[in-house]
């Protein structure tokens, strides 16, 4: 059955619209629950004490497109997987065994968006490239006449990626992904009405991780910029072992993380062990 909820949507002027006949379809295809994953109990710890998750700065390569002088880009970010609980296991290899899962409907509401995966040798991409390196090249007064249509289009790019291509590790080399099998779901937080001297897009001269890091410390200083939740949106906390799982509790209720004890053992009740639930798949 379909749930109906009350969301807000933010016109072209800037003004909220609230729609309230939004009906959410549970899909049968794909998870009800979007899941970041991470490298670390701590990160748990942190989302969980701050009630959110903070974007980080994450380079992504765009030489797929073959846009002029332009190779790769990178811009604030939170990444989720749309994948069922028993097909995580090849997800998690690369990106943790720490991860929370918030409810899809809730996602939704949020603004969270499905990425749009590229063919290289589509019309699509051959088009987009066309309009990109138009408006690269286009002269001031023109960029001025299109703003609204040259910010679509930078905002196209930055929820689009490769069916397959290269991704930057932590070590700062590339490694090979088949980036469709993330199933990936984006938050990019809202710059519109946030005076912040953080840019949406990272000059080109910068591009390297240091300054990634530099500027992902500065996001953790403009809550406004934040992916904000309560505790009901969540579904699941993922740890890797009955150890970590007495560590989390032991750390939610030495930090009060929620406001009544009856929360608290809800919350208790979401946390899963991974190692003992991958003996059933």
């Amino acid at each position: 059955m379909a749930d109906k909820s009350d969301v807000t949507l933010i016109n072209l002027n800037g003004t909220p619209d609230i729609i309230t006949d939004l009906s959410f379809i549970r899909p049968k295809q794909s998870a009800n629950v979007l899941i970041k994953f991470m490298t670390k109990l701590d990160y748990i710890k942190d989302i969980l004490s701050k009630r959110a998750i903070i974007p980080r700065y994450y380079e992504e390569k765009v030489d797929y497109l073959n846009l002029s002088n332009i190779e790769k880009v990178a811009f604030p970010m939170s990444c989720f997987c749309d994948i069922h609980l028993n097909k995580l296991k090849p997800h998690m290899r690369h990106y943790g065994d720490y991860g929370i899962g918030l409810s899809k409907e809730w996602g939704i509401q949020q603004g969270i968006q499905p990425i749009h995966y590229i063919n290289n040798f589509s019309f699509l991409t051959h088009e987009f490239t066309e309009i990109f390196n138009r408006s690269l090249n286009s002269s001031e007064e023109q960029r001025e006449s299109l703003e609204i249509y040259n910010d679509f289009v930078l905002h196209t790019l930055l929820y689009m990626k490769p069916i397959e291509g290269e991704m930057i590790l932590s070590n700062s080399e590339y490694e090979k992904r088949n980036f469709h099998d993330e199933k990936e779901w984006r938050f990019i937080p809202d710059f519109t009405n946030v005076k912040t001297d953080l840019p949406l897009l990272i000059d080109q001269e910068q591009m390297n991780p240091k300054s990634y890091n530099t500027y992902s410390d500065g996001l953790r200083q403009r809550e406004e910029l934040w992916l904000k939740f309560n505790f009901e949106a969540i579904k699941h906390i993922i740890v890797k072992d009955q150890s970590d799982r007495k560590e989390l509790i032991e750390y939610i209720l030495e930090e009060k993380i929620c406001e009544s004890e009856f929360e608290r053992y809800v919350l208790f009740s979401k946390i899963l062990v991974f190692d003992e639930l991958r003996e059933d798949w």
